[in-house]
């Protein structure tokens, strides 16, 4: 089955951008919208209207954009550039949107009507304030084609924050118009989970306790917080990635099969899948999680500050710059599957993949040949080096019988000799589209909040472990999984190298 290029957009669009100049917009959004333009999949006309505080006029603003993107044709910046409006003005008053209203009605005035994406990429603590600002000035439905939200994670700091911020939306949007972005669901590689487990028949009867042991998930990354100091000391590995971006994945990988590949089906068994999440709570809370902060190191041979030496960050702080899990699942085909999770900054090496570890079955023929203690692994590697691996034993060449583990490889660029579509370019197009396959819901949220907030009132309670800059994490992590039997699978850099 082929992949079906986008679809270009046939109805005209104006996207509002609220945090226009933010870290996010800079580095992924404002280019994805770019890309977008240059393969001629917005229609026409667009328009841009990006707010921010900054006091830009538009010429100001189309230079900004200019400098980010870096268009190589003339001809494709000078047409997108006509799309570029811009309003400054704080996007906690009201007057803001009044203004962005005001400037939309004239430009309607010399347009044909269309669709209307708002796009909040804000600091979270604007969220609230923007969606009563939206539904005071009129600006969250319109008479004259649709109007739908994306909002960027994090949705929410624990599980009351979070249901707050779902009923504003919900007294602004119906839930059809909400688009919650997590990026990571986005990503290419992400999506052939579904394709990988669910078109290849063999791996159904593999997919269960029945021959699985268990399941790991590695997300580690040798940059450190510089320039995020602020946000990260409130926030903490924690809630940064696991509760958005990890347990969606896991999710995906897990869950049972969906009805079809509708949106509704795919999004109601991943949020299935999370509500039968286990492990997290009361006196068991030792067991199953441990957190780490890192101090100075090397990483890349270069000698890196330890997090507490960087400014801004109080000398006390015990947020934690990694994380490790153990979870279960409360479903009969996970029952007694564990599912172990490590991330951090100033890790090793930069990584995410998940492995899936399959039962060691004993073998008469073969159990007096001392080949290694390692079972079959299969790893889906996300980044770097997209790809998946599986790992079997082979006979040595040459005389008598020795045993040898090797990879067999899937790797997406050696196969498709092309690049990814980037996943903020494919979740605005999906979302202009109405397809809500990769955004999560409001229950998945919430149900990822739950398991969430025991892990964070854990963390309150106890001192994060040190680990130098450029090791796996703390000797804790290893404890985590070793009291089980088990150990870490370290990410091989041959995988997939390209």
């Amino acid at each position: 089955m082929s992949t079906p290029p986008l679809k270009k957009l046939t109805e005209p669009l104006t996207l509002f951008l609220i945090g226009v100049t933010g870290d996010l917009a800079k580095k992924k959004i404002l280019k994805a919208i770019y890309k977008l333009h240059e393969k001629q999949l917005l229609a026409s006309p667009f328009t841009l209207i990006g707010n921010a505080r900054s006091p830009l006029s538009r010429e100001e603003f189309q230079a900004y954009v200019k400098e980010i993107v870096r268009p190589s044709d003339d001809g494709t910046w000078t047409s997108f550039a006509k799309s570029l409006q811009y309003v400054a003005g704080n996007a906690a008053d009201e007057a803001t949107f009044a203004k962005i209203k005001a400037l939309h009605q004239k430009l309607q005035k010399q347009r044909t009507c269309g669709n209307h994406m708002w796009y909040i990429a804000t600091l979270p603590q604007l969220y609230l304030p923007i969606i009563q600002n939206l539904k005071q000035c009129q600006l969250h439905n319109s008479s004259c084609g649709w109007t739908k939200l994306l909002i960027e994670k994090p949705f929410g700091t624990d599980l009351a924050s979070a249901q707050k911020l779902n009923q504003e939306l919900s007294e602004a949007f119906s839930e059809d118009q909400i688009y919650r972005i997590d990026h990571f669901l986005g990503k290419e590689t992400v999506q052939n989970l579904v394709a990988f487990r669910f078109a290849n028949g063999m791996f159904e009867e593999l997919w269960s306790n029945k021959h699985i042991d268990h399941v790991q998930v590695t997300h580690s990354e040798s940059l450190g917080v510089a320039g995020r100091e602020q946000f990260y000391d409130a926030t903490g590995a924690t809630r940064d990635v696991v509760q958005n971006h990890l347990l969606q994945m896991i999710a995906v990988c897990l869950m049972e099969e969906p009805a079809s590949l509708n949106p509704d089906d795919i999004r109601k068994s991943r949020s299935a899948l999370l509500k039968s999440l286990t492990g997290l709570s009361g006196k068991n809370m030792a067991d199953h999680v441990r957190f780490g902060q890192f101090t100075a190191g090397v990483i890349d041979g270069q000698k890196v500050p330890g997090y507490l030496e960087h400014e801004g960050i109080p000398a006390e702080s015990n947020t934690e710059t990694a994380v490790a899990l153990k979870l279960g699942i409360d479903s009969p085909r996970w029952a007694g599957v564990p599912i172990y999770v490590r991330t951090g900054k100033r890790l090793a090496r930069d990584v995410l993949e998940l492995s899936v570890q399959f039962k060691d079955k004993p073998n008469r023929m073969f159990s007096s040949i001392k080949y290694g203690p390692d079972p079959n692994i299969l790893t889906f590697r996300f980044q770097p080096n997209e790809g998946i691996v599986l790992r079997l034993f082979v006979k040595k060449p040459g005389h008598g019988i020795e045993l040898d583990m090797v990879p067999m490889e899937f790797c997406y660029r050696n196969t498709y000799q092309m690049d990814f579509i980037e996943a903020y370019e494919r979740l605005i197009h999906d979302a202009s589209n109405s397809d809500a396959t990769l955004f999560p819901g409001h229950e998945s949220i919430e149900s990822s909040w739950r398991i969430i907030d025991d892990v964070l009132d854990y963390q309150r309670r106890v001192k994060p472990d040190p680990y130098p800059a450029g090791s796996w994490g703390p000797e804790s992590f290893t404890k985590l999984i070793e009291q089980d039997g088990r150990e870490w699978i370290e990410p091989s850099i041959d995988v997939c190298s390209v």
